[in-house]
């Protein structure tokens, strides 16, 4: 009985060590590889979005997403802290102070009780690699 235990355990721990060297490898990946990986390069920095809308966004790491503003045009929102909150949400919300989109915004990560509050840095237009 002993034996068959250990051999779970020993079992459990590598399927353990084996998903953790993934999780390293994602975050080891630098955010142009990631952006390149859906066919994106970073582009200039906005200072606005005027009229935008989120029609599609992405998980790219803690401190990044990219979204599409239903009018094929792609953005890349850099955070100022790390949002983990971001990486298992289904939905995220911009907190503005007025109609456009700035750095001077927030994400808000919907959860419940009390939502997550993210700063944003910049934003960034995307560009489609060639």
């Amino acid at each position: 009985m002993n034996k068959i235990m250990i051999k779970c355990n020993v079992v459990i721990v590598l399927s353990l060590a084996l998903l953790a060297c993934g999780v390293v490898k994602d975050d080891e990946m630098g955010l142009d590889e990631r952006l390149a990986e859906y066919g994106y390069r970073p582009g200039e920095n906005v200072d606005q979005i005027q009229s935008y809308r989120i029609s599609d966004w992405t998980y790219l790491d803690s401190q990044h997403i990219m979204f599409s503003n239903g009018l094929s045009e792609q953005y890349l929102v850099s955070l100022k802290t790390n949002c983990r909150e971001l990486q298992s949400s289904q939905t995220l919300l911009f907190k503005t102070r007025n109609s456009a989109l700035s750095k001077f915004d927030e994400v808000v990560v919907p959860e419940t009780g009390v939502s997550k509050h993210c700063s944003i840095e910049s934003i960034s237009k995307l560009h489609r690699t060639e």
